[in-house]
């Protein structure tokens, strides 16, 4: 009984840092969504580009933000491709290392 009372607790504090963290994803593409709409409709400096997507990395690991980040990617990807590629390795070294490490074998 004690065991099933303590894995509830931990199974109620997981599901609230999950909702949590959901509404931060939330927010991140609201506040972001309008952003990478303007960025995209127009040429923009290199360091914008690059402080975009640097703060659109921190939040990538959700799907709509990720699409969000590609969209910058693919928007600058002829325009600054050293910016881009830089972002899209840091992108896997966060979020999908594995990958990366198919690729070496």
């Amino acid at each position: 009984m004690k065991h099933e009372n303590e894995y509830n607790a931990l199974m109620k504090s997981v599901s609230g840092i999950a909702e949590q963290m959901k509404g931060i994803y939330d927010r991140a593409y609201i506040a972001y969504k309008p952003l990478v709409d303007d960025i995209c409709s127009r040429h923009a400096e290199e360091k914008e580009v690059d402080w975009l997507l640097s703060w659109l990395l921190d939040f990538a690991g959700d799907r709509r933000v990720l699409g969000l980040y590609k969209q910058v990617c693919r928007a600058y990807r002829q325009i600054y491709p050293d910016i881009v590629a830089f972002y899209i390795m840091d992108y896997f070294n966060m979020y999908e290392p594995e990958r990366l490490d198919e690729h070496s074998q």
